[in-house]
């Protein structure tokens, strides 16, 4: 196995399980790859690329038994919250009875019966299609549960049930997380509803965080592929994939070669086919479009629209208008910063007092809708003062920072183009050309098992499963 990561780890897991003898391969000195919790300042610990939970499949905690090995997942509240610079607010919570006595006392009677109808048709939806991100891709089931409005249209299109624009942006964002589009464009509500199919949280769908960050998933994984018999190496880069006659017969690492029956990749399909002195995969789009910004914060401010600390626990949507998100998207496909950018944040330590001390926050800022070369810094200043338009306490309270933008992801966590994706979630990289794990390449006996493979990106350990399931039926029958 290729790369340490999530999905690594997952198949890792399940190859050892099978009775497979099972070796890691990871370039870090720490497993979790883009699913890591990192000390960014002395005595604070964050997450500073995937930051919440609810996508990892159900079936896989349970099998894996990742409880037991550690993992505890406690849903956030509120799901949502997006203030306005003239002091209203949309907030939204995990319960929908909740969110529609909100809707209705915040904004109207119209708006809380547009969310329940669109919440509700979606939910039906995501109830059928949950079991398909364990299969392998077949449009023509996916078109069936889920129908062509949500898996080719636009989000805008699937939200016009709700009459305030203002209410609309935030479920309009999920549409366009890690995605270089604005609401109008095809494919943006099969991003949304992609978010989604959780099973991680009670209800399914709710985000979570995971109880000492995101690394504490992978810790898990890594004790449970290790109880089961895998063996996880660390600082051991993959220098290629020993191919001979079109087969994969191994890795080359610095200190030799290490032959194999099998070689599964959970690096993205531009590094796995680098590796594999092969021909990258023809038309995929993988020049990452965000910015994460870290910020340290020695308290946390007022919001104007909703003082106190409760807002803080959840996620937070900063995108005032629809126009705003798609003019975002123009801005960066030209190649300019964005004006304005839009931005989804989050600060774990006010739900979790396990990450800093006494008097200390994260608050991390995901900032969307960048050309792929910014300058990293750039993007911070102009996203903090995004931020300062619904919390002008903010800058005031700002210790450190760090900014990790395409490049400085690639650098860091090994994403090519720095897409936290590994590749674009658009329908047609999903279901048509993000390929299955077997043959990747055309090489046999190697497998894609990162989330550059069906069903995607995000942390759902469903790549690494059906990778793991792939080696199995070939090798074992």
């Amino acid at each position: 196995m290729i790369g340490a990561g999530h999905n690594g780890l997952v198949a890792a897991a399940y190859l050892a399980r099978a009775g497979l003898t099972v070796e890691v391969f990871e370039r870090r000195d720490v497993v979790g790859g883009a699913c890591v919790t990192e000390e960014l300042w002395p005595g604070v610990r964050a997450s500073p690329a995937a930051y919440t939970l609810s996508l990892l499949r159900g079936r896989i905690m349970r099998e894996l038994e990742l409880e037991r090995h550690g993992l505890r997942v406690e849903v956030h509240e509120p799901y949502l919250f997006a203030p306005q610079p003239d002091g209203r607010k949309v907030v939204t919570w995990s319960d929908r009875r909740r969110t529609h006595a909100q809707l209705e006392r915040d904004w109207s009677r119209a708006d809380a019966a547009g969310y329940a109808d669109w919440a509700e048709r979606w939910e039906e939806a995501a109830r059928r299609a949950r079991p398909l991100m364990l299969e392998p891709p077949d449009r023509g089931r996916w078109l069936e549960a889920v129908g062509a409005g949500i898996l080719d249209g636009s989000i805008a299109s699937e939200l016009e049930g709700i009459p305030s624009p203002e209410v609309r942006v935030p479920f309009a964002l999920q549409g366009l997380i890690g995605t270089l589009a604005g609401p109008e464009d095809p494919g943006t509500a099969f991003v949304g509803f992609y978010h989604e199919l959780g099973e991680a949280t009670s209800p399914p769908g709710a985000w979570g965080y995971a109880r000492g960050g995101m690394g504490a998933v992978t810790q898990a994984l890594r004790r449970a592929a290790e109880a089961a018999g895998a063996r996880i190496n660390v600082s051991a880069p993959v220098e290629r994939i020993a191919v001979e006659d079109g087969v994969a017969r191994g890795v080359v690492l610095a200190t030799g070669e290490v032959r194999a029956r099998a070689v599964l990749s959970n690096a993205d399909p531009l590094r796995t086919s680098a590796l594999a002195d092969g021909s990258a995969p023809q038309g995929w789009r993988q020049a990452g479009p965000v910015v994460k910004v870290m910020l340290l914060l020695d308290e946390l401010p007022d919001f104007p629209a909703w003082p106190g600390p409760e807002p803080w626990r959840g996620a937070i949507d900063i995108g005032f208008t629809l126009e705003d998100l798609g003019s975002a998207a123009h801005d960066a496909r030209a190649g300019r910063l964005p004006e304005p950018p839009w931005i989804e944040a989050a600060c774990q330590t006010a739900a979790d007092p396990t990450l800093a001390p006494p008097g200390r926050h994260v608050l991390s800022l995901f900032c969307q809708s960048f050309p792929a070369d910014v300058d990293a810094d750039a993007a911070a200043d102009l996203c903090v003062a995004r931020f300062s338009q619904v919390c002008p306490g903010l800058p005031d309270r700002i210790l450190a920072r760090l900014a990790l933008g395409p490049r400085e992801l690639e650098q860091r966590f090994g994403l090519t183009g720095g897409h936290i994706f590994h590749g674009e979630m658009l329908p047609g990289q999903v279901l048509e050309e993000r390929p299955g794990p077997r043959r990747f390449g055309g090489v046999e006996g190697l497998y894609l098992a990162g989330s550059g493979a069906h069903p995607g990106g995000a942390v759902t350990g469903a790549p690494g499963y059906l990778a793991a399931r792939a080696v199995v039926e070939d090798l074992l029958g």
